[in-house]
């Protein structure tokens, strides 16, 4: 994730694989972080969908979460493009 690859702390508050992401997320209960569906492919006479959420909403949410930023980190570094 994102948020983990660029921690500076020696343990991260955030989960480190897809599978407990989607559980830390499931669990958080907000109106907006709700799952869209859309029909991606039509084949052999079955439609196969997505179940996808708005990654701003999601990411929104995740910084709702109390304690979550506290240990956050401000940085950057200024890059001359050419």
């Amino acid at each position: 994730m994102f948020f983990n690859k660029h921690l500076t702390l020696l343990k991260s508050p955030l989960p480190k694989n897809i599978k407990n992401a989607r559980e830390f997320m499931n669990k958080m209960n907000y109106p907006n972080l709700t799952f869209n569906k859309i029909c991606i492919t039509y084949y052999n006479g079955k439609e196969y969908f997505l179940h996808y959420q708005n990654l701003i909403h999601c990411i929104k949410n995740i910084l709702e979460v109390p304690g979550i930023t506290e240990d956050f980190a401000l940085s950057y570094e200024n890059y001359e493009v050419r």
